[in-house]
C-alpha cells in the first residue's frame, strides 16, 4: 500500500516488514519487498467501481500509456510493474450469491471475506490457497493454490466466468471455455478483471492431523500414493533429520464438532519469538560467512536448531510460538476440526495483537521474518528422482532449511494455459530463503545449496516457477522459454492479442512472455545480483564479499559459495530434548560457543560478522565480554519470553543484520 505522508510515501510490504521509501514526488511502488521496484509514469489509482476502472483505462488510451491492475501485491516478481498507470483493485468489494449456486465477487475482495460471505448461504469453495488475505482477482491472476489432486487445487480452477475491462475500455463477460483457459490465470495481461463468478459447494469442515514419518516415503512411492488418495495433504520435509511432517486434511460434515483454525503455512508469530529469531538468524548467518571451519559449523548448527524447533511447532505446543491448530480460545489442538477456510487459509494482522504481540511474521519491524519464497512445480512422477538429487546436493555443501523445511503441495493436471500444473500432475516444491537485514550486501546461509537446487529444478526437471514467487532470474526470458509449454504459450498470446490488441496491459514481464523484450524491473539498489537471485553469478562481484562464484563438485551451475567452505557436520538433534532443550541451547549455550569460536578462529572472519551485531563492540575483548555476559544472563531464563529484557539491554535494536 502506498500511503502519502507530507512529502514522503511509506511503502508497506505485503509479506515483508515495512520499509520507508521517501522522495519529494516519488511514484514508485513495489511488491511485498522493496525489490523489484516499479517506476510508473503516474501515481497508483484506487477505483471503487467498475465505472472508475473504465475511466482509468480510457484515460490511459488517450494518453498512450499502459495500465497494470493488482490486488495486495502478495507477489514478489515484476509481474505487477508498469511504465504507465498502476491500479490498486482492493476497492472493488462486491458480493452476490446467484440462483445457480455460483457466487460473484468484486476482484478486490479478499479470500477470507469471500468465504465468510459464502458461509451465510451454507456454501464454500472446494479448496483455497494457503493464505486468506489475498484478493480474488490477484489469486486467480497468478494461480494461487492449495494442495489436492482429488479436487481443484487452485482457486482459478473454480472460476465459472469473469467480467473484465478490455484493452479498448469495453466491459466484456468471459464465458467461452477456450478463452477461460487463458483468463483463469491471466497474469494481469489480458484485461482488468473486475468481477469473478465462482462455482461453490455445500459448506463443510475438515479434520486436520499433523504427524511425522521417515522421509523414505518420498522415494518409495508412498508420498505419491498419499497425495493421490487424500482430500488435501501437504508434506514438510526436513532433510537434515530424514523426517517428513504430514499435514492431512480430511473433509467432514459441517455438523462435526469443532471450530478450530490453523496457523499453517503463513503463520503469525509473537513479538518474543520475532525478537530472538532476528538475533539468532543474524548471528548464525554471520558465522556461516566465516572462512573459519569452527565458526561455519556453529552457524549451521544454530540454523538446524531453529529448523528443529519449527519442525516441532508443526506437531506440538511450544513456548512462545503460535499453535499450529487451535480452538477459538487459542488452545493447541492436533488433530483439529474446523471450517475449511479457517483450516486451509490462515490470516494474520499487520499490527501486533494482544499482550503477546501476535502479528504476521513479517510485521514486527526490524525483527520481522522476511523471506525470498521459492516455489517450483515439477512432474509428480519424478518426485523420488528429485529428492535423491537434493540429498546429493546437501552432501556437497552445507544446506539448512530453518523456516519449516521444504514444503511440498500437490495439484492435478490442468488445462489452464499458464498453470504450473498444465498438462501434468504436479508436486509444488517450496522453501524460504531467510533474508538478512542488509539484503544488498550480506548473504543468507546455504546459498550454494539453494542455488544448485533451483537451477537443477529448471534445467534438469523442467520445473515451472510460480508466477509470483522466486527470484527474478527464474522469470527472465530464458527461464520462461524453458518452463512454458509451446502450445499453451501460443494460445495464451493469441488471447492477449484478442482482448488487448494495442498492448495497453503489457509490461516488461508480459514482453518476456510474448518474446518481444527481455528487460527485468530490477531494484536499482542491487549491488550483488546473485545473492537476491536476480541473476546467476558469472563473476565474484555478483556474490557477497565473503563468497566466490563457483560450481559445486559434480555440477555445472554457477553459485555463490562461502570462501573456503567445508562439508557440514551432521546435526544431532537428540542432544536437544524438545522443546525447552532447544530454547536453552539458543539462548544459553550458543553465546558460550560463540565466545569459544572467537577465541579459536581468526578475528577478521568472526568479529566482522558477529561482533558488529552487538552494541558498541569493535574489539575482540569487548566481543568476549559482551557474549559472556549475555550467556550468563540467558542461562538462568526459562523461556523465550524471559529473554526479551536481557537481549534488549545488550543488542542494537536486535539487529536483523
Amino acid at each position: 500500500m502506498l500511503l502519502k505522508s507530507g512529502s514522503c510515501y511509506f511503502l508497506f510490504g505485503i509479506i515483508f516488514s515495512p520499509f520507508l521509501h521517501c522522495s519529494m514526488s516519488t511514484k514508485e511502488y513495489s511488491t511485498y519487498r522493496r525489490y523489484p521496484l516499479c517506476q510508473p509514469y503516474d501515481y497508483i489509482r484506487y477505483p471503487k467501481s467498475i465505472g472508475d476502472v473504465v475511466k482509468i483505462v480510457k484515460e490511459a488510451i488517450s494518453k498512450k500509456l499502459t495500465v497494470k491492475a493488482f490486488g495486495v501485491r502478495h507477489s514478489q516478481t515484476d509481474i505487477i510493474c508498469t511504465e504507465g498507470i498502476p491500479v490498486d483493485m482492493t476497492g472493488l468489494q462486491s458480493m452476490k450469491m446467484n440462483d445457480d449456486k455460483t457466487a460473484t465477487f468484486g476482484a478486490g475482495l479478499n479470500l477470507r471475506e469471500a468465504t465468510t460471505f459464502l458461509r451465510l448461504y451454507d456454501r464454500g469453495f472446494r479448496t483455497t490457497p494457503a493464505y486468506g488475505n489475498i484478493t480474488i482477482g490477484g489469486a486467480i491472476g497468478t494461480g494461487a493454490h492449495g494442495s489436492t489432486i482429488r479436487y481443484h487445487a487452485s482457486i482459478s480452477s473454480q472460476v465459472a466466468k469473469l467480467k473484465i475491462v478490455d484493452g479498448k475500455g469495453d466491459i466484456k463477460e468471459i464465458t467461452d471455455p477456450e478463452d477461460l483457459k487463458a483468463f483463469k490465470i491471466h497474469l494481469g495481461l489480458l484485461g482488468i478483471v473486475v468481477e469473478v463468478t465462482m462455482n461453490t459447494v455445500k459448506l463443510y469442515k475438515t479434520l486436520a492431523h499433523n504427524y511425522v514419518v521417515s522421509d523414505e516415503i518420498l522415494t518409495n512411492g508412498n508420498a505419491v500414493d498419499i497425495a493421490k488418495n487424500t482430500d488435501q495433504v501437504a508434506l514438510y520435509w526436513f532433510p537434515a533429520f530424514n523426517e517428513v511432517v504430514v499435514s492431512n486434511w480430511t473433509i467432514v460434515d459441517k455438523a462435526t464438532p469443532g471450530t478450530d483454525y490453523t496457523n499453517d503455512h503463513t503463520p503469525s508469530v509473537y513479538s518474543n519469538f520475532a525478537l530472538i529469531s532476528a538475533l539468532a538468524k543474524e548471528i548464525a548467518f554471520g558465522l556461516t560467512e566465516s572462512s573459519c571451519p569452527a565458526a561455519t559449523t556453529l552457524g549451521y548448527t544454530v540454523l538446524h536448531a531453529i529448523e528443529y524447533f519449527l519442525e516441532l511447532a508443526l506437531l506440538i505446543p511450544l513456548p512462545d510460538w503460535v499453535p499450529i491448530y487451535a480452538t477459538q480460545g487459542g488452545v493447541f489442538q492436533n488433530p483439529a476440526v474446523g471450517y475449511y477456510d479457517e483450516m486451509f487459509a490462515p490470516i494474520c494482522y499487520d499490527e501486533p495483537q494482544g499482550i503477546l504481540g501476535r502479528a504476521c511474521a513479517w510485521s514486527h519491524g526490524v525483527n520481522g521474518i522476511t523471506i525470498l519464497d521459492n516455489e517450483f512445480g515439477l512432474e509428480l512422477s519424478r518426485l523420488g528422482e528429485f529428492i535423491e538429487e537434493v540429498k546429493a546436493i546437501i552432501k556437497a555443501t552445507p544446506t539448512a532449511f530453518p523456516l519449516q523445511g521444504i514444503l511440498m503441495r500437490f495439484s492435478d493436471k490442468s488445462d489452464i494455459y499458464m498453470s504450473t500444473a498444465y498438462g501434468r500432475q504436479t508436486v509444488h516444491f517450496e522453501f524460504y530463503v531467510w533474508n538478512r537485514k542488509d539484503i544488498y550486501n550480506r548473504p543468507s546461509g546455504s546459498l550454494a545449496g539453494y542455488q544448485t537446487i533451483l537451477q537443477t529444478l529448471t534445467n534438469e526437471f523442467n520445473a515451472r516457477s510460480h508466477w509470483g514467487k522466486s527470484g527474478l532470474v527464474y522469470h527472465d526470458s530464458e527461464s520462461i522459454d524453458l518452463k512454458l509449454d509451446k502450445t499453451a504459450r501460443r494460445n495464451f498470446v493469441a488471447i492477449m492479442n484478442k482482448y488487448d490488441p494495442n498492448e495497453l496491459f503489457i509490461n516488461n514481464f508480459g514482453r518476456r512472455l510474448k518474446q518481444t523484450g527481455t528487460k527485468i524491473d530490477m531494484d536499482p539498489l542491487t549491488k550483488h545480483c546473485a545473492i537476491l537471485d536476480n541473476c546467476i553469478c558469472s563473476e565474484n562481484d555478483d556474490c557477497a564479499s565473503t563468497q566466490i562464484c563457483t560450481t559445486l563438485p559434480g555440477y555445472t551451475y554457477n553459485v555463490c559459495q562461502t570462501k573456503n567452505e567445508i562439508a557440514e557436520v551432521v546435526f544431532d538433534k537428540s542432544v536437544l530434548p524438545p522443546p525447552l532443550g532447544i530454547v536453552k541451547y539458543l539462548v544459553s549455550v550458543v553465546p558460550t560457543l560463540i565466545k569459544t569460536v572467537i577465541s579459536d578462529c581468526t578475528l577478521k572472519g568472526v568479529v566482522g560478522t558477529v561482533g558488529l551485531l552487538i552494541k558498541g563492540v569493535t574489539q575482540v575483548d569487548n566481543v568476549l565480554e559482551t557474549i559472556g555476559t549475555l550467556g550468563k544472563q540467558l542461562s538462568e531464563l526459562k523461556s523465550l519470553g524471559d529473554v526479551v529484557g536481557a537481549v534488549d539491554d545488550l543488542l542494537v535494536g536486535v539487529v536483523s543484520g
